[in-house]
This record gives structure tokens, C-alpha cells and sequence, in this order.
């Protein structure tokens, strides 16, 4: 079972560098979605969802391919695209004022923070993901001791992306305690809950290598100036503003369609379907 625990969703950590009702936010607040990289992830979110669930419970070599992307179908289709559009818009409308907004605006609307938000949309793409793997040991070796590393230390101060893919990550396998523990005989959710937690330090050492790599092969085309450049904007109020609250909407994004998953997981596989 620790297999299960400790592999189930894997690719879903990668999200997390990324509702329920279908509400109107300002017309500010939508041209950012629209302008910033918000737009594409949730273009992109149902196709994330599926190759997330999907490769993650082959990867626990208990579910059969057939299986799993039926499984992975029924987490996609709870992603409705504009749906989550409109809550991200939403979320910065409520969390951030006017100016903020501008600001945010401002940025994506000039040529680095376009050029910036394209590479950052080709990353959303679930095509994307294998590369990055791929190409990991030569992103590390080639930023191995450079000031690029300085970078990704700044963007993560300012951004918190590996602490938010893991507590993400974390309620992910959490709320799926009830299925996991199906996956296997003789675990009890308590048992699942518990593998899970003691798991943490493991995911954190996981979720903080695939966000470091996730970041140079982002950024790899960009010089270290763009990058500083980058880096202030999100150190600023506005992008610290802007930051915090598509974190927080992409979260409860994600979450959102993870209860039917684990229903369907507990239907098919928990009464003999393993």
C-alpha cells in the first residue's frame, strides 16, 4: 500500500506551479485571467486533471491502463474550462483592488511579460510534462552553481510554489484516504491517513526537485536580467496580491472534482474491482 500512497496523482504536483459555480467578476479582473498565464491553465485544466490521475494510478501497478483512464475521464469532466475562468477572475477581483488589478494588467501586457506568460502557458500543456522529466539531469547540471539558482531561490520566496504543490498534493491523497485505502487489503482509512503523513517529507523532497526543474526548463530561453526583471514585479504588492489569490483559486480547482474520483475509485475497485 505504500507503493499507492506514496505514488498515486504524482503528476498532479506539477499543477500546483497552476470551481464550483458559475459567477460574473469585472471585466479587469477577466482581462488579467485572459492576459496572464490563468487563462491557458484553465484551458488546459481538464487534460491536466486526466494525464495527472491517469499516469498516477499506473504508476501504482494496481490499476489496469483501461481502468485508470476511465477513472482519469471521470475527474476531467468535472472541469468545466470557462467555469474555471470565471473563478479565478473572480478570486482577483475579490482579493486584489483597481490598482492592483492595473498593475497585474500592465505587466502581461508588456513584451516580457507576454513572452514570460506564453512559456509559462506551453508549460500547463500535460505534453510538456514527459520533456521536462526528460531533460532534468541536463537543466541541473548546466544551472548547477549559477546565478540561476539564486532566481529560483527568489521566485520561491515570492511565490511559495513548492509549499503550495505539497499542501496541495497533501489534501489531494488526503480526500482520496477513503479510495487508496481500497486499493489494498487490510488498510484502513486511519492506516492510509497515516502512510500519507508520514509521507510528507518524502513529497516535499519530490514536489521541490519537479518545481525546480519545472522552473528552468520554463525559463531556460529567458537571460538572467528578464528574470530579475520578473522577479520584482512578483516581488511587488500587485504581483504578490496576484500571486497569493490564483494560488488559492487554482487549489480549489483542483480539489473540486477529486470527491467524484474517489467515489468512482471506491465503486469500481473496493468491492472486488482491483
Amino acid at each position: 500500500m505504500r507503493q499507492t500512497v506514496s505514488g498515486v496523482l504524482a503528476p498532479l504536483f506539477i499543477i500546483g506551479f497552476l470551481v464550483s459555480q458559475a459567477v460574473h467578476a469585472s471585466p479587469l479582473a477577466e482581462s488579467v485571467v485572459e492576459a496572464s498565464p490563468l487563462g491557458a491553465i484553465a484551458d488546459q485544466s481538464p487534460a491536466m486533471l486526466r494525464t495527472g490521475i491517469r499516469d498516477g494510478l499506473v504508476g501504482t501497478g494496481q490499476v489496469d491502463p483501461f481502468l485508470a483512464e476511465t477513472i482519469a475521464g471521470i475527474g476531467s469532466r468535472a472541469f468545466n474550462p470557462q467555469r474555471v475562468r470565471s473563478q479565478l477572475a473572480t478570486a482577483l477581483a475579490d482579493d486584489l483592488d483597481n490598482a492592483q488589478l492595473e498593475a497585474v494588467k500592465d505587466w502581461y501586457d508588456s513584451p516580457l511579460g507576454r513572452q514570460l506568460a506564453r512559456a509559462e502557458s506551453q508549460a500547463a500543456a500535460p505534453s510538456s510534462w514527459k520533456a521536462v522529466q526528460a531533460a532534468g539531469p541536463a537543466l541541473r547540471e548546466r544551472f548547477e552553481g549559477t546565478a540561476r539558482q539564486e532566481l529560483f531561490d527568489r521566485y520561491e520566496r515570492a511565490t511559495g510554489a513548492t509549499d503550495t504543490a505539497v499542501e496541495t498534493a497533501m489534501a489531494v491523497q488526503l480526500e482520496l484516504a477513503d479510495s487508496l485505502a481500497s486499493l489494498s487489503e487490510g488498510d484502513t482509512v486511519e492506516s492510509v491517513r497515516a502512510q500519507i503523513e508520514d509521507n510528507r517529507p518524502a513529497i516535499e523532497r519530490r514536489v521541490g526537485e519537479q518545481v525546480y526543474l519545472a522552473f528552468l526548463s520554463m525559463y531556460e530561453g529567458f537571460p538572467d536580467k528578464d528574470l530579475d526583471t520578473y522577479l520584482t514585479f512578483l516581488e511587488s504588492p500587485a504581483g504578490q496580491a496576484y500571486t497569493a489569490s490564483a494560488a488559492d483559486a487554482v487549489h480549489d480547482a483542483i480539489m473540486e472534482p477529486v470527491s467524484s474520483v474517489g467515489n468512482q475509485l471506491v465503486r469500481l475497485l473496493g468491492a472486488g474491482g482491483r
